[in-house]
């Protein structure tokens, strides 16, 4: 009788422990998302944009396995918020987003810029002097936080920086505010000569970090977050963070 309670047992160890390690190895899987933001993130360049290939080979070093999908703007932001996706790659920290979203460190520096066209005679030492003009900026990006937000300006949304961009260029708005290097990226391969046609104001917006940020959905939110910024920084140690930006062409 034991003997049978003992083969029992065994039997049960040896069906459990497969389990175990299945469930082991699911914990470090992780969907993560991103919304085309070239040359950030996008399908067109290499490993999806530098943004992208920074994000998904740190995940990698750090032990996990991460699969990449791209979805439009909100819906990864939002689909992240709600647990469907564990990492959003590229994202801006505001108070809001805390609530839902445990924010990694910076891992790439943006600097977002006012243009205006170069045949304009327009001067902006100071917010101040914007009232009364027409600026384009992108539906739902936290590009106009700060002193900006509160002045007497009409602030006309837009789908895209292409967008913005092209009604600069035929006058339809005043100003256009994106990051730099997008609108960079922008008027080299989505608008051919407008890079001569745009003047970049030299004084920033704003400075903003991009991030990664993990679903609070996860119980391990915390610990990715740590994982990846100590693999981030050796990676930047060991040369390969410059070796991966190195790889993309984005001045001006």
């Amino acid at each position: 009788m034991a003997l049978i309670i003992m083969s029992k047992i065994a039997l049960f160890m040896s069906l459990l422990l497969p389990l175990q390690f299945a469930y082991a190895d699911s914990s470090t899987d992780l969907r993560v998302t991103a919304s085309p933001w070239s040359p950030y993130v996008s399908a067109e360049l290499p490993d999806n944009g530098f943004a992208a290939n920074l994000v998904m080979t740190t995940l990698k070093r750090a032990g996990y396995t991460p699969s990449l999908k791209l979805t439009d703007w909100p819906d990864d932001l939002e689909g992240t918020q709600q647990g469907r996706y564990d990492v959003i790659a590229s994202i801006w920290i505001t108070r809001e987003r805390k609530d839902d979203l445990v924010f990694s460190k910076p891992i790439i520096e943006n600097n977002v810029k006012f243009m205006v066209r170069t045949d304009s005679n327009i001067q902006i030492p100071d917010p101040d002097k914007l009232k009364g003009y027409r600026i384009g900026v992108v539906e739902d990006y936290a590009y106009t936080q700060g002193a900006y937000t509160d002045l007497p300006v009409e602030f006309v949304k837009m789908e895209s920086v292409e967008e913005s961009l092209q009604q600069l260029l035929e006058g339809k708005i005043d100003i256009a505010v994106a990051d730099e290097r997008v609108a960079v990226y922008v008027l080299n391969n989505q608008l051919p000569g407008g890079i001569k046609q745009i003047r970049f104001v030299e004084q920033n917006v704003s400075t903003r970090g991009l991030r990664i940020a993990v679903s609070r959905k996860r119980a391990d939110a915390e610990k990715i977050v740590a994982d990846f910024e100590a693999e981030f920084q050796r990676m930047k140690d060991d040369g390969t963070y410059l070796d991966i930006l190195h790889q993309y062409r984005v001045s001006r």
